[in-house]
């Protein structure tokens, strides 16, 4: 018996022995590829297949990850291989190596899964039933690298969306276009929506104030931190923002916000450390002291008259008083002593690059902390920026709180609350209205020769960059950086609370409740001492003598805006048979804004005391304002609903409907309100039965939408409005008056744009390929231009509902998986849209010089075509029978006419030709991203073609100004020894004087020549990144789940067509502009 037990007993011991080498522990973490956090119930797996092979008959083995991502599973001797999968990623093989035991995984998203939901802001759209266009991009580090706002990030990144800097100032907004332009008077710009409530101050400044570039007004998305954000949804065509109703025909940009996720808390931080070299102006061409001093010696000797006594060598030679004898007798009638001082001058030249511009930093740092369990979720971020600009003293400072959290009542009710806080702060210097205070012009006119100090330390003033024979003052840009200050400061506060009672999987309601309020106080100070202030003094003069009190001044604005929005939404979603699916969303909207405005100034303003004297006005004509107060609100309701019909999961019909109605528009009931509508479709043309053999095929969707949109202008009343002031009428006299600035119109009512889009969508080889492609056609009506009236009205004109504009074009969006191995892979992102936009109806003022826009796009260049120049250096011109004519034939001149012309205006506008659009038409982005085991690079470029430039002529052929500094097409000028060239000669009024007098007395007609149109075609190298993340178990060593450091360069190439004279293709229109700074950023990602 008891060797029987012992032989039992040693069967056992060698039966588990046996089951013992016959398995393997193996144990691991997995986490995602995205964000390198740990996946919390991720699968690891052995297939049920391998273990049949292994002669297992175990159906499967399998574990879960827990709360850290790590797992551990045993795992039959003889089996090879394992599987890990996680819903939204691919799953991954996992070959097992002999005497491994700890594997990380890491897990990629899968493209079958990527976008297979799109959040519309009203509602969240399965992907495979979506009807309408729209494109989404995840935000993530590597996507807005460098980008100090989202706005910017998005430069070349979807198609049909073109981003232009119109200053590399800092804070400075980016202009965003969707598929064109749709209004003319209008807002121009997208709508932004936060969350699902949409923003209201979003809209960019207008071009025409772009002189005070280092202070260009900020929106309200300058508010939002890049770093807070999940990811952009961009709705294009009728089906996607109609539900937005009469704010929506510029397209909606939908910003959906991070928020926390189940599992245990989760810290991010990250820094950035960006430099910026100073500008470098050499692309300028500007004349050198040797070049400028030469040019002022041949004008003075050869007596062109315009402001003879403008630049250093005048005053030299007539300070010496030899001013005839050189006249007469040329460099050699001077003396030792006039000669000696001249070629001072030409030594002296100062680096305006390297005291006017400085190498500039910005820091930026964020921490964010987020978690939850089933019941709550959170997530708390802080973040703060500090930009520094090349310009010295000018900057833009950013501080961020978001806080966010979700709680779930009951099985039934989930509550949430979002705050998004923000202080933002813009330092600068006073602007004048000329532009001259600003470097980036100043550097184009200062004299090389000229040094803002003298032997002592003391400022030198400029006498001859200010365009006025008044030189009793000058400019000093140093004293202006020390003597005056201009200070931005914005506080704003978005609160959104939302709930969502949820009876089943079927039927919802969810309502939200969003506040905006925005608080912008702008202080600007001018101490007596400065250019500003002496402007002040003498454009305020009464025979010849300033009546403003000694000291400087102190002037302030404070501007608040407040929005109140409330919306509640009912859903009902139900599948029949698995085979009809049907959806209907019914809501209503009420939002209403306030807009208030205060504005004070003070004179004989003391910096140390803080105090302002009194102004004595000489009579009450010359009184100007020191206090404005302006307050506006306007209230909106709204009604809409979606329905949306399924069958087969092949076919989807869709629509909306909305109802806005505005006191806007509430002279005339019946215009009150606006239906706004769209109606869409789609066929899944993969999911067909003739198609199942085509399994390479992932997907194949055509679509096609059609409906209205909306649009509304702020700018414009159906009331009679006017300007009070006050009017001398006889001497000791006054009057009250009104300047009635347009005439009543109770029919004034939305614009409307109606919108087709048709599109497909295509996949192929498991999403390796994906293409979009879509045609879109708009066409606005209604839209709110003038109208000229009869002089017995008693009005000019009228504001009304009657231009219209188009717009049609093409866009595509493709991206690949070139190469997927193990240990490499390489993506690439192309998007590409044309768009042809043209006027259909504009009103033209009967006496208007240049011509309409009627007939072509809103951005129409028109050019004077010329035809080369003659054997006297002026311009000729192309007749209409195409042979070169004179100015006097051209311009139908009147012979000792003094410049007069027999030219009706309508033959004037006549004379023009169209040449291109300031509207690049073609734009796009190509972007490469290439990952080797933990290293990853990626390429982006941005393009713009098509377009054209009506750039600053570079000198004035009738009054320049010598005392001025130029660029070198100066010296290429027509001259007898010169006359291969393009450039005209500087005309005298000594000679033909007609041409002279007419080109005097209309500055336009030389401004518009076509040898200043230039083409606008360029690619830029938006940004090149460089990351590294660190091995897993290093990380996890110093207590991280992941570390990634990162260099990129942004803005650092710049390929296309000529810019030169200027610093940047984009700011070629504006001299004033700021261009985009290069800059080399340093980052650090960092989880725990």
């Amino acid at each position: 018996m008891k060797r029987r037990l012992s032989v039992v007993f040693l069967f056992l011991i060698g039966t588990l022995t046996y089951a013992l080498a016959a398995e393997r522990q193996v144990e691991g973490v997995v986490i995602s590829s995205e964000d390198k956090l740990p996946l919390i119930g991720a699968s690891v797996y052995v297939t049920a297949e391998d273990l049949k092979k292994n002669g297992n008959n175990q159906s499967t083995i399998g574990v879960i990850t827990d709360i850290d991502g790590k797992f551990s599973i045993s795992i039959p001797d003889g089996i090879t291989r394992f599987y890990c999968s996680y819903v939204g990623y691919d799953v991954v093989e996992i070959k097992l190596i002999p005497g491994k035991k700890q594997y990380d995984i890491t897990l990629q998203p899968s493209a079958h899964m990527l976008d297979a939901v799109v959040v519309t802001g009203y509602q969240t759209v399965e992907r495979r039933k979506l009807t309408a266009a729209v494109s989404k991009i995840d935000i993530s580090d590597q996507m807005v690298g460098a980008a100090k706002s989202i706005d910017q990030a998005l430069t070349g990144q979807i198609a049909g969306l073109s981003v232009s800097n119109i200053s590399g100032a800092p804070g400075a907004p980016a202009k965003i276009r969707i598929r064109g332009t749709s209004s003319l008077n209008g807002t121009q710009d997208p709508l932004w929506v936060l969350d699902g409530i949409p923003l209201e101050g979003t809209n960019i400044p207008s071009m025409e104030v772009l002189k005070d570039i280092d202070n260009v007004g900020q929106t309200a998305i300058a508010g939002l931190n890049p770093a807070d954000i999940d990811n952009i949804t961009v709705l294009k065509d009728a089906a996607a923002t109609a539900i937005y109703g009469a704010r929506a025909a510029n397209g909606v940009i939908v910003i959906t916000t991070k928020k926390g996720k189940v599992g245990k808390p989760v810290i991010n931080f990250s820094s950035k450390l960006t430099y910026s070299p100073k500008l470098n102006i050499d692309r300028l061409n500007l004349l050198n002291s040797e070049e400028k001093v030469g040019l002022e010696l041949d004008l003075l000797e050869s007596g062109y008259p315009y402001r003879e006594n403008k630049g250093e060598v005048y005053r030299i030679i007539s300070g010496l008083g030899e001013l005839q004898n050189f006249k007469d007798g040329g460099w050699n009638a001077l003396s030792s002593n006039a000669q000696g001082a001249i070629n001072r001058l030409k030594a002296t030249n100062t680096d305006w690059s390297d005291i006017l511009f400085r190498d500039a930093f910005t820091q930026e740092y964020n921490l964010s902390l987020s978690g939850g369990s089933e019941k709550a979720t959170y997530y708390t971020s802080f973040g703060y920026m500090k930009e520094n600009g090349n310009i010295p003293n000018v900057s833009a400072e950013r501080l961020n709180l978001v806080m966010k959290t979700s709680y779930k009542v009951n099985s039934i009710l989930k509550v949430g609350a979002s705050m998004f806080a923000n202080r933002r702060k813009n330092s600068t210097y006073l602007p004048d209205d000329r532009g001259l205070t600003n470097p980036i012009y100043y550097s184009r006119l200062a004299n090389p020769y000229f040094t803002p100090y003298d032997a002592n330390g003391n400022y030198n003033y400029d006498v001859d960059v200010e365009d006025d024979t008044d030189m009793d003052f000058g400019l000093n840009l140093f004293e202006e950086r020390k003597n005056t200050s201009n200070e931005t400061t914005i506080n704003g506060l978005s609160s959104i609370f939302d709930a969502e009672l949820r009876f089943d999987d079927r039927f919802k309601i969810t309502t939200q409740l969003g506040l905006q309020l925005d608080k912008t106080s702008i202080e600007k100070i001018a101490e007596e001492e400065s250019y500003v202030m002496r402007t002040e003094k003498k454009n305020h003069r009464n025979n010849g003598v300033t009546y403003l009190p000694e000291g400087g001044f102190h002037k302030a604005n404070e501007n608040s805006l407040s929005q109140l929005t409330w919306k509640a939404m009912g859903e009902y979603r139900d599948t029949y048979n698995d085979i009809h699916e049907f959806e209907i969303m019914v809501g209503t909207e009420i939002r209403k804004t306030w807009e208030e405005k205060l504005y004070s100034a003070g004179y004989g303003f003391d910096r140390k005391t803080l105090t302002t004297k009194p102004i004595i006005f000489p009579e009450e004509s010359q009184a100007f304002k020191l206090h404005e107060k302006a307050h506006v609100e306007n209230a909106y309701v709204s009604a809409f609903s979606t329905l949306s019909y399924s069958l087969l999961n092949r076919y989807t019909l869709g629509g909306s409907i909305r109802f806005d109605g505005s006191d806007l528009f509430g002279v005339d009931k019946k215009y009150r309100y606006l239906p706004l509508y769209s109606v869409s479709g789609l066929w899944r043309i993969s999911q067909e039965p003739f198609m199942a053999n085509a399994k390479w095929i992932d997907n194949l969707v055509v679509r096609a939408s059609y409906g209205l949109q909306g649009n509304i202008d702020k700018n414009t009343s159906p009331y009679l409005l006017g300007n009070y002031r006050i009017e001398n009428i006889l001497p000791g006299g006054s009057e009250d008056m009104i300047d009635v600035s347009g005439a009543p119109n109770k029919k004034l009512r939305w614009e409307k744009t109606h919108s087709v889009n048709a599109g497909f969508d295509f996949a192929v080889l498991n999403q390796a390929i994906n293409l979009s492609v879509d045609y879109y056609y708009r066409k606005g009506v209604d839209l709110i231009g003038t109208q000229m009236l009869p002089l017995e009205t008693g009005f000019e004109m009228l504001t009304v509902n009657w231009a219209s504009m188009q717009n049609q074009g093409v866009e595509v969006a493709l991206s690949t998986r070139n190469i997927h191995t193990k240990n490499f892979m390489w993506t690439t992102n192309f998007n590409f849209a044309y768009n042809n936009n043209k006027i259909l109806k504009e009103a033209l003022r009967e006496d208007a010089l240049e011509p309409g826009r009627e007939g072509y796009p809103v951005g129409a260049l028109f050019a004077l075509k010329t035809a080369g120049l003659d054997e006297e250096g002026y311009p000729m011109f192309e007749g209409k029978d195409g042979k070169a004519v004179s100015a006097m034939e051209f311009f139908k001149l009147q012979e000792w006419g003094f410049g007069a012309t027999d030219l009706t205006a309508r033959e004037r506008r006549e004379l023009y030709t169209y040449v291109g659009t300031a509207d690049c038409p073609y734009t796009g982005g190509f972007n490469n991203t290439f990952t080797y085991k933990a290293f990853e690079l990626g390429v982006n470029f941005s393009f713009d073609f098509g377009g054209k430039v009506r750039s600053q002529p570079t000198y004035s052929i009738v009054d320049f100004d010598k005392g001025r500094n130029t660029n070198r097409d100066i010296l290429n000028r027509w001259t007898p020894e010169n006359t291969e060239t393009i450039f005209p000669v500087l005309l005298s009024q000594n000679e033909r004087l007609d041409e002279y007098m007419w080109y005097s007395n209309q500055n336009e007609i030389y401004r518009n020549l076509d040898i200043w149109i230039r083409d606008l075609n360029y690619v830029r190298l938006q940004n090149i990144r460089l990351g590294y993340t660190l091995p897993t178990n290093f990380s996890r060593k110093l207590g991280m789940t992941s570390a990634t450091i990162a260099i990129e360069g942004r803005n650092l190439l710049v390929f296309g067509s000529s810019y030169k004279n200027y610093l940047d293709p984009e700011t070629m229109s504006n001299a004033y502009a700021t261009p985009a700074p290069k800059s080399v950023t340093l980052s650090l990602n960092l989880n725990f």
